[in-house]
């Protein structure tokens, strides 16, 4: 019986790329690419997951096996299979072609891009960037909540990320659902905690985000990111 519907929801998508190829998501795009390896699962969670976790399709098809075997869901085979193809694509598109998809490329840019990544969010949510020498988002991690723990579930996740994809800067940012923009006692000591927690591992974080509404506030720009790792002792 679930094999049925697996079955049909892949007979749909097929027809509805056949027909409107445009209209994809990457996530649907990946969803896709990965029904030969999954024939009896459903591929959807594992297309969410590997974007959310790298960013974007193109990050996902540029990642190493390594760094693809630390999501959930993707062992040996699917990695390898992911790098595969991505080495393919790579072969065929012209290297001189330059896309910008870095979002931290400008302080406007970044207002335009944080708003319009938690445009319409009723709740909390945080997000972690990590980030190469230029600046470009290698790896990204998405939580959800507004329990003090929350934040720090999984920072053993994100301590075997920096060291899985080589980062060399991050960024953290999250939403106030309430309206104001100003950052809070525990923003700064959530702030605090993850400087500690990227310096261990090499790592610079050059920024906090906060965004309410179409307002920003960063923690470089206001000198709060510097006042910070002046005051936390190692």
């Amino acid at each position: 019986m679930q094999q049925g519907v697996h079955s049909g929801h892949r007979e749909r998508l097929v027809k509805k790329f056949t027909e409107f190829p445009d209209s994809f998501s990457d996530h649907e795009l990946l969803e896709m690419f990965l029904f030969p390896l999954f024939p009896r699962k459903d591929t959807n969670e594992i297309a969410h997951r590997l974007i959310n976790s790298f960013g974007s399709i193109k990050n996902v098809f540029n990642a190493t096996a390594e760094q693809l075997k630390t999501v959930n869901g993707v062992g040996e085979k699917t990695a390898a299979y992911i790098v595969l193809y991505g080495k393919m694509f790579r072969k065929t598109v012209n290297v001189s072609q330059k896309q910008v998809l870095n979002p931290f490329t400008s302080f406007e840019n970044t207002k335009r891009e944080m708003c319009a990544l938690f445009s319409g969010q009723k709740s909390e949510k945080f997000y972690f960037f990590l980030l190469n020498y230029n600046y470009e988002v290698v790896f990204q991690m998405e939580y959800s909540g507004t329990a003090d723990d929350s934040v720090f579930a999984d920072t053993a996740e994100i301590a075997k990320a920096m060291s899985v994809h080589n980062a060399k800067f991050a960024i953290m940012a999250h939403n106030h659902p309430s309206g104001s923009v100003n950052p809070s006692v525990e923003d700064d000591v959530a702030t605090r905690k993850f400087y500690v927690l990227c310096k261990l591992h090499g790592v610079n974080l050059v920024d906090h985000i906060i965004v309410a509404k179409d307002n920003l506030f960063s923690y470089f720009s206001d000198g709060k990111i510097n006042l910070i790792k002046e005051t936390t002792a190692f």
